[in-house]
Formats: C-alpha cells, structure tokens, sequence
C-alpha cells in the first residue's frame, strides 16, 4: 500500500475517494478549514462520520465547522455526541462549557460538564471558581422563593440545598472560601468529607467549632 502524504491534499482527497470510512477524512476536512472552504470540509465530514459513527476526530473538525459557521446549537450537540462516545475528551469539555456559557445554558447543565473537568483537572482554580458561583447562584434563587411567613422555615431550606461537591473540591481552602462567603452549612458539609476522608487533626477540630459557631449566631 502506498504510503499517503497526510500534508498533501492531492493525496488525501484520492484515499478518501477510494474509502469514505478512510480514518484520514477528519485531516481532509481540517485541511479544507484552514484553507477557509467550509463547505468542502463539512460534506468531508459529513460523508465520513456516516460511513465511520465513532471517528472522534470527525466529531470534533465538524463541532469546529458549525462554529465557524456561527452554528451554535448544531456544535453544542455534536460536542453532546462526541463526549457520549469518549467523556475524558479534554478539548470537548472545554469547548463544551466555553459554548454553553454563550448559549446561556442552564447552571445545572453546565456545571455537569464542569464537574467533570474538576475530575481531571482537580486543581484547577478556574473551574472551581466557575463552580463556586453556580452553586451560590443556585443558593441565591433558593434564597429569594422564601417568604416572610416561611421564616420557620430557613434553616431546613438551607439545609436541603443541593450543594454538589466533587471529592477534589473537599480541602480545607474550599471551606475557608465558603466561610469567607458566610455559605456556613455548606461548608461544614465538606468539612465533614474532609474528616471522614482523613485522620481527624487539630485544625479540623478548631474550624467545626468555629463554624457550629457561626451556624449558631445566624440562625438565630
């Protein structure tokens, strides 16, 4: 078999004549973005994708096309696809998150796709920031449904909050970030991952009574 010049685009459009599932067509399809015909490069992919479901790479060319195109909602269930068939692609969950911010999706939906990163990236201060504001955006509009005559009913309310918390987001400089944002009961609840996931220490003692503390002081 003759070797094929993945840099030529000769070359390319011969193998994929001879075999659209040809596993090159996604290189065709770039090769065509790059040079700005979008429309070439999405009936490549296109032609491909049907003849080959679970190329990844075709997925992820054609997201990029329909980008190009300003076709949002089209790249955002391409990504779907894509990330269904390989859910630890890395460019994927961030172009999927980058997308759904402009689509003004809903939080829940973004933070799902987020949460997935932190799982990869569990260091990563961005998405636990971006994290961080959906959740005190969730705990906000919960908030605001109370009324003067659920009073009674606050703390419960409070409690009840779905607060989502990953197993890397549980360290005692998220708590801290919690207090400092007077989210109390929420971040005894990682306070309590923390002292389940690890041998109980000094530290940990001194910042749930300080808590219980303030727990105490705020519902009064």
């Amino acid at each position: 078999m003759q070797e094929i010049n993945i840099q030529n685009q000769k070359d390319l459009e011969k193998e994929f004549a001879n075999d659209f599932s040809s596993p090159i067509f996604p290189i065709l399809s770039e090769l065509y973005l790059k040079n700005k015909d979008y429309l070439r490069a999405e009936k490549v992919c296109k032609i491909g994708l049907k003849h080959d479901p679970n190329n990844i790479n075709g997925y992820y060319i054609l997201t990029k096309i329909h980008l190009y195109n300003n076709q949002l909602n089209d790249a955002e269930k391409l990504l779907k696809i894509l990330l269904e068939k390989s859910p630890l692609h890395i460019n994927a969950l961030r172009l999927i998150v980058a997308l759904q911010e402009q689509l003004n999706k809903s939080m829940k939906i973004r933070s799902t796709y987020l949460a997935k990163l932190l799982d990869i990236f569990p260091n990563d201060k961005e998405i636990k920031q971006k994290l961080l504001i959906i959740n005190n955006t969730n705990i906000k509009k919960e908030k605001k449904t109370t009324t003067p005559s659920q009073s009674n009913n606050k703390i419960m309310i409070r409690n009840q909050i779905d607060f989502k918390i990953q197993p890397n987001m549980a360290t005692l400089t998220f708590v801290e970030i919690l207090i400092e944002q007077k989210h109390y009961h929420q971040a005894l609840h990682v306070l309590s991952i923390i002292e389940d996931s690890s041998s109980k220490n000094k530290k940990i003692k001194e910042i749930k009574e300080k808590l219980e503390k303030l727990i105490f002081e705020s519902d009064k």
